[in-house]
């Protein structure tokens, strides 16, 4: 960044090249340390103290505006436990290195092991290949050897019990407003290794998934989130995760749909708005 700035803590003044402006609606995507790291041009050219103190200077501009986005909000399996608390149906799950005694742990017949958040750390596509999510059988994964129980180890991974379901949903919510996609691939990892394969349709989202995202938003003062969620045959909402980074860009595209930007400027708008009013 060969741009000045500076910040005046006292006065939440930000300096921008000699311009000095009042930061009121900040919204920082992807800013955690090893996101940068992770994206930056050319690889490796960030080291870690670097991108630590960019990302913590970030989080100090989102400090002193008066709306910050997206939103306070546990990361990564931790937030299933609070899900279940609230109410939420979530899947069994167990964060374990050995992946044969996690699968006996969870004790579902069928099993998904990911990695959760693997492309912010490989950029390559060229080394997914190690990490990618796979639906495995339990007695496979006891057994082993095989892909899943390769990576017993080498760093914990996310075992999961696999939930038969009539539907997937892509699940945002900006600041109120909900919009969903009906997603259907042949595999987990098919957005990644066939994306053409992938079909992206939007939907009206259904009354216990909305109420699900709205529940967790709530909980967690989220004002932007993309929710990942399955629809049992019953009509139960199961929740899997929510990204506070998620990107819409690429479901769009699929969909042919465009609202989520719409909202997400709405969005924006309202809260400088409402800011600066």
């Amino acid at each position: 960044m060969s741009t000045p700035l500076a910040l005046d803590v006292d006065s939440g003044l930000l300096d921008v090249s000699g311009r000095r402006v009042r930061p009121a609606v900040v919204w920082v995507r992807h800013g955690s340390a090893c996101a940068l790291m992770a994206q930056t041009k050319p690889a490796g050219s960030m080291n870690p103290l670097r991108a630590e103190s960019w990302s913590g200077f970030l989080r100090q501009v989102a400090a002193t505006a008066d709306a910050a986005l997206p939103g306070g909000t546990v990361v990564g399996p931790g937030q299933l436990a609070q899900a279940r608390r609230l109410g939420v149906r979530t899947p069994r799950t167990v964060v374990t290195n050995d992946v044969p005694a996690g699968a006996r742990s969870v004790g579902a017949p069928t099993l998904v092991v990911k990695t959760p958040d693997f492309r912010l750390f490989e950029p390559d596509r060229r080394n997914w290949k190690a990490v990618l999510p796979e639906v495995v059988g339990r007695e496979a994964v006891e057994q082993g050897p095989g892909p899943a129980p390769g990576v017993a180890g080498e760093r914990p991974v996310v075992v999961q019990e696999y939930v038969p379901h009539a539907r997937e949903l892509r699940v945002y919510h900006l600041d109120g407003g909900i919009c969903a996609f009906e997603v259907k691939k042949p595999g987990p990892s098919s957005p990644m290794t066939d994306p053409d394969s992938v079909t992206v349709t939007r939907v009206d989202c259904p009354p216990p998934a909305a109420e699900a995202v709205r529940t967790l938003c709530t909980a967690w003062n989220l004002r932007y989130g993309a929710f990942d969620l399955l629809v049992s045959d019953t009509g139960e909402a199961v929740f899997l995760e929510a990204n506070p980074d998620g990107d819409w860009l690429w479901f769009e595209r699929k969909a042919r749909w465009h609202g989520v930007s719409f909202m997400a400027a709405v969005m924006v708008r309202a809260l400088f708005v409402r800011s600066t009013s």
